[in-house]
């Protein structure tokens, strides 16, 4: 009998949970983002929890859940949102950008043109499994809204992230201490060597490219077997907390 009653108790307050988070997540539809956007169309993104982000993705006015487990951007999962404040399945972003057997996607999120719009950052690549990296079949920097059938955008432009190095995994940052959220790549740059390389947000809007003075001040090099650190408080440097 006791487990029964657990259960009966578990629905409601699961209901609960998820009531008060979409409720956080319209509060925000007044307030100023954390990085000092204005939020004004749509309610600010927030966080749910550390690898949890919460935020309108494809531009319905529903906030959507983005969850990257790891902060790497290799996990990434989609569950788009409805109005009742209701979320759907979870969709891998690996199955949303087609992805093919044997390759695999690294992709970030975050409003890199602190505009009140989420982005994203998506990265293709079929691991080379040697000394030499492969370069990427898709890398793109896709401004929001995205489509939810594919994650495509009517601005998505090439992003140099994936010319550069084997792409391992991508998560945001803050480097220069702007309103703008940076990105984080972690290579294979061949020969044994890991690096983690630098994007940083243009004030004008997107990613700029690769810059020598940006990686030799922020980024690092390391080993296959001791690969750099890549940053895992990104989300937090610019989304408050849903709650």
């Amino acid at each position: 009998m006791l487990r029964t009653r657990s259960r009966w108790i578990a629905a409601p307050l699961a209901a609960v949970a998820l009531s008060l988070t979409y409720a956080g997540y319209q509060a925000g539809a007044a307030e100023p983002s954390a990085a000092g956007g204005t939020g004004a169309a749509a309610a600010a993104p927030c966080l749910a929890d550390a690898t949890t982000l919460i935020g309108d993705l494809d531009g319905d006015g529903n906030p959507d859940k983005i969850a990257d487990p790891g902060h790497t951007g290799t996990e990434m999962t989609i569950q788009w949102g409805s109005a009742d404040g209701s979320f759907g399945e979870k969709t891998a972003v690996r199955d949303l950008v087609g992805a093919k057997e044997g390759e695999d996607t690294a992709a970030a999120v975050a409003d890199f043109q602190n505009d009140g719009t989420l982005d994203m950052v998506v990265n293709i690549v079929e691991p080379s499994g040697g000394d030499d990296p492969s370069t990427a079949r898709l890398a793109e920097y896709r401004p929001g809204p995205l489509d939810r059938t594919n994650l495509q955008s009517a601005d998505s432009v090439h992003s140099d992230i994936g010319d550069h190095g084997e792409v391992r995994q991508l998560s945001i940052a803050r480097y220069n201490d702007d309103a703008y959220p940076d990105l984080a790549v972690l290579n294979n740059a061949g020969d044994g060597v890991m690096d983690r390389d630098v994007r940083l947000s243009r004030p004008d809007g997107g990613l700029a490219g690769w810059d020598a003075g940006a990686n030799q001040k922020y980024g690092e090099t390391g080993t296959w077997g001791e690969p750099p650190a890549m940053p895992g408080d990104g989300w937090k440097q610019f989304f408050k907390s849903c709650s």
